[in-house]
């Protein structure tokens, strides 16, 4: 029984056949690999997913409302970002969000882009205007320092004059 316990590795609590945060298999499943589980059930559906489908395209044809929407989901699939392409004023300054706030308003009137993409669209609109704000407030800013380091080395020049 000593010799036993001599084989094991010092500094492991008992029970304990690996040190804690060191992987038994730091490399992980290789790429591809999939689950048990996953496999079973697809092998499993595998012969019924014909009649599945076809149950449910007769049930789709017959005037059932969720399968029909199920059916068509499977074809279409879930409708995703697309590109959009609508006449938009240049964005100069805040003072032209106006102009392109219509212009999105417009497309959406004239079914050019939907409400979402309305909204998202507006959402950039709105960054936008905070970036050309930010950078206005900060030429305002530096201009603002400028003038006041003028006026305040004109003071100093003034004062130094004034003195004997």
């Amino acid at each position: 029984m000593q010799q036993k316990s001599a084989e094991k590795p010092k500094g492991l609590p008992r029970g304990r056949s690996f040190l804690k945060g060191i992987s038994g298999n730091p490399a992980g499943k290789r790429p591809g690999t999939r689950n048990r589980a996953t496999i079973i059930a697809e092998e499993m559906l595998d012969c019924e997913t014909r009649p599945l489908l076809r149950g449910a395209i007769e049930d789709a044809k017959g005037g059932d409302g969720v399968m029909a929407r199920f059916c068509l989901s499977r074809i279409i699939g879930p409708r995703r970002e697309r590109p959009v392409h609508f006449a938009l004023p240049p964005l100069q300054s805040a003072a032209d969000l106006r102009a392109a706030m219509e212009a999105v308003t417009a497309a959406v009137a004239q079914g050019e882009l939907t409400i979402r993409e309305a909204w998202e669209f507006s959402q950039t609109l709105d960054t936008f205007i905070h970036a050309i704000d930010a950078t206005e407030f900060a030429e305002r800013l530096e201009r603002l320092e400028a003038a006041q380091a003028r006026h305040e080395k004109e003071a100093a020049e003034r004062d130094d004059a004034r003195q004997p």
